[in-house]
């Protein structure tokens, strides 16, 4: 089978990451719930399903290792044996395994064989160790019958005509005889290729084949049918038991059936037949081939409807077709609601007939429509705006995919630490753009991680101070604004005003005597190589890690504050935008240029009075607000512009603030408040020092996004960009 199939395997491995995500969450829940059976057959469908689907695109190693797991999930779910503590966790990292197996096979690296011989040792031994026994709960013709009786077998009569899309999605039909053969016997397979139509009009990328067969197992019903889930689809597929040659049930869709009641066969004879009679074939040569389940072309060629050469064209065809469709690339893809599709469709036609509208009327304009034109312009902007909200909806994505991480963290690090912590999320149905999800997910590993091992006490030390044994870490989202707020909150220790002074002094971050408020003293926990723990851990006190939050959450243009309070708690607050695509800004002019101005960034704009300003040598210019003193940056300086106004007090200046540092930035007027589309200027130009990005304004000029950061850096620098 070939391997170039990317564009099928890219969806394979997004839909494994989703069945991944269901099963560690399923067995987190299945701890606490060890007798919630419903719970169980959720876990072993999506064991299931990425077993069926990696075995057909021919990742063996990981078809086989979720076969283990899943044989243990089905004596799990058939009351066969009891869900314990080590069982979870046995389940738990076979499947942190699972994961390193699937990234093994969509990289193409390497994985730790000792480590999955070892979990497919444990896995098989848990199956055959003692358990609870009971009677199976599954549904459908199972009987339970005395030891010495041996096993109840059951015969099924299969006849299958695989979707004509099976090659095209890079599946193996040979899978499902292997499957099958993994739960019973398989005997009398036979191929049908009787209808195949002429070699000139054969699309190789369709499958033309339809297989028969006897079946035995020990299983039920439902396990047969199982094997066929993941190409039922579109499948022709008939399943029949037989009891003493005698039809009892079938299943899937509709299709002649090749065992009549009375146990005769009424269909034309398989190919195979023919083949051997026709004497293209001996006995043996058929028996030879169904057995190994030979592939098309070679039957093809055994029947002499085609020449090898022919079939390594079709076969050539087929590799160029894959080929075309990979592109040499790998594209990132989003899964999204019908619903926001079909709502989009809509107003795109509502746009389109508002176009029609101002075309006609543009087409017999006189001054009396004018109204009628003006109505019309505000029709079109309320089609565009709403165009603008849902294609920005489709990219949005509930938070919960982030959260979904860290009820196993927080198992994890309270296993390892010794201590009792529970983790609350709320707001997991908050939408923000899919970029913005995929960033903040270290970001929020590192604050989950503080607060567990650095905010939150041990038991003991709880119970000394009044406090529950169980400490709790709470995850929220909310929308404020045009934002969106995300708070990580502990009730543990909180932060100890007098050990981050006296670290800070010991590194030299601030003078011994420096007398700061609590919030110039808390950031200080984000400065590079800063950690007040007493010993390093497996979890914190290296002192990395909350720099990279902070760092992390202002490249998103978002901003962290921290509220704590000693022995109570800490509270974490991110605050982002919705999305990175667009921003909301401040636009301002400088001379005859418009820049705008992250809104996130403006703390307030002022009209300093005479008297005010300062100049401090080797400080540069300083304005007093409100009897603080803040560095002034005149813009038009930075840029090389020629202002309409040299005096601050007849110019505006703007207080922002970055990084815990406020900055007064001197423009000429305030031109109002906007949303605005982000265009990269390293893809459509360069990067330019102090600019964040471009945007196109109402006027068809274009406007430069500040980079507050950039911009305070050309200042101190004194060169401008």
């Amino acid at each position: 089978m070939s391997n170039d199939f990317s564009q099928f395997q890219d969806a394979f491995f997004e839909e494994a990451a989703e069945h991944l995500a269901v099963v560690e969450e399923g067995l987190l829940a299945l701890e606490q719930h060890p007798e919630d059976l419903d719970l169980l057959n959720k876990i072993f469908r999506s064991a299931h399903s990425i077993k069926g689907t990696s075995g057909m695109f021919g990742f063996n190693a990981v078809a086989q290792f979720t076969h283990k797991m899943e044989t243990l999930l089905d004596l799990l779910r058939n009351g066969q044996k009891a869900v314990t503590p080590v069982i979870a966790d046995l389940l738990l990292r076979s499947t942190d395994c699972l994961k390193t197996l699937i990234d093994a096979a969509k990289t193409g690296s390497s994985v730790d064989d000792v480590t999955v011989q070892r979990l497919t040792e444990e896995l098989a031994a848990s199956q055959n160790a003692s358990g609870s026994q009971s009677m199976p709960q599954g549904n459908g013709p199972s009987k339970i019958k005395p030891a010495s009786a041996g096993p109840e077998l059951y015969s099924y009569a299969i006849a299958w005509a695989p979707p004509d899309w099976l090659f095209q999605r890079g599946l193996d039909p040979q899978q499902i005889f292997k499957e099958l053969a993994d739960i019973g016997t398989l005997s009398q397979v036979t191929v049908d290729a009787t209808k195949l139509p002429e070699l000139a009009t054969m699309d190789p990328e369709k499958c033309y084949l339809s297989w028969r067969m006897k079946f035995e197992t020990a299983k039920d019903r439902q396990v047969v049918d199982a094997v066929f889930e993941f190409v039922r689809e579109d499948s022709v597929l008939t399943i029949t038991e037989e009891v003493q040659g005698k039809e009892l049930e079938v299943r899937g869709e509709e299709s002649p059936s090749f065992v009549t009641p009375d146990g005769t066969e009424s269909k034309p004879k398989p190919l195979g037949e023919l083949l051997v009679e026709s004497g293209v074939v001996s006995r043996e040569t058929l028996n030879k081939a169904l057995s190994q389940q030979k592939r098309v072309g070679e039957i093809l060629v055994e029947q002499h409807a085609a020449t090898p050469q022919q079939i390594s064209q079709a076969l050539q065809k087929q590799q160029d077709n894959a080929a075309h469709a990979k592109k040499g690339t790998e594209t990132a893809s989003i899964r999204v609601d019908t619903d926001k599709i079909d709502k989009l469709i809509n107003l795109v036609g509502e746009l389109v007939i508002t176009q029609s509208m101002l075309s006609d009327l543009g087409s017999r304009f006189e001054i009396n429509q004018l109204p009628v034109l003006l109505e019309r312009m505000a029709q079109l902007e309320g089609n565009t705006r709403e165009i603008q909200e849902r294609v920005m909806s489709i990219r949005m994505l509930p938070i919960g995919t982030a959260f979904s991480r860290f009820p196993r963290l927080i198992r994890d690090l309270s296993a390892n630490a010794g201590k009792k912590i529970q983790l609350v999320l709320s707001g997991e149905e908050t939408e923000l753009d899919k970029t913005v999800i995929e960033s903040i997910g270290d970001p929020l590993t590192h604050l989950v991680r503080n607060s567990a091992d650095h905010g939150l006490e041990p038991p003991d030390e709880r119970l000394d101070n009044n406090k529950p044994e169980l400490g709790t870490i709470r995850l929220n989202a909310f929308h404020e604004g045009g934002n969106i707020c995300i708070t990580v909150e502990d009730d543990g220790r909180g932060l100890n005003r007098d050990k981050i002074l006296a670290k800070a002094v010991k590194q030299g971050l601030i003078a011994e005597n420096e007398k700061l408020s609590d919030d110039q003293i808390w950031p200080l926990i984000f400065k590079p190589g800063f950690s007040t723990a007493e010993k390093v851990t497996d979890v914190s006190g290296r002192g990395v890690g909350m720099d990279v939050v902070k760092r992390n959450i202002e490249g998103l243009g978002g901003t962290v504050k921290i509220k704590t309070a000693l022995g109570k708690g800490t509270v974490f607050t991110l605050k982002l935008p919705l999305t990175l695509a667009i921003t909301e800004g401040m636009t301002v002019r400088v001379g005859t240029e418009t820049y705008i101005v992250p809104l996130l960034s403006i703390l307030e704009s002022i009209q300093p009075k005479a008297g005010a300003m300062k100049t401090v040598v080797g400080k540069g210019e300083l304005i007093n607000v409100r009897e603080t003193y803040l560095p002034m940056i005149r813009m038009y300086e930075v840029f090389a512009l020629q202002p309409e106004y040299t005096d601050p007090t007849k110019a505006i200046l703007l207080i922002l603030e970055t990084e815990g540092e406020r900055v007064a930035v001197m423009v000429d007027e305030i031109l109002g408040q906007q949303q605005v589309v982000i265009k990269s200027m390293e893809k459509n130009f360069r990067k330019v020092d102090g600019i964040a990005g471009a945007t196109i304004l109402g006027d068809g000029t274009v406007g430069f996004i500040l980079d507050i950061r950039g911009l305070l850096e050309i200042a101190r620098r004194g060169v401008a960009a």
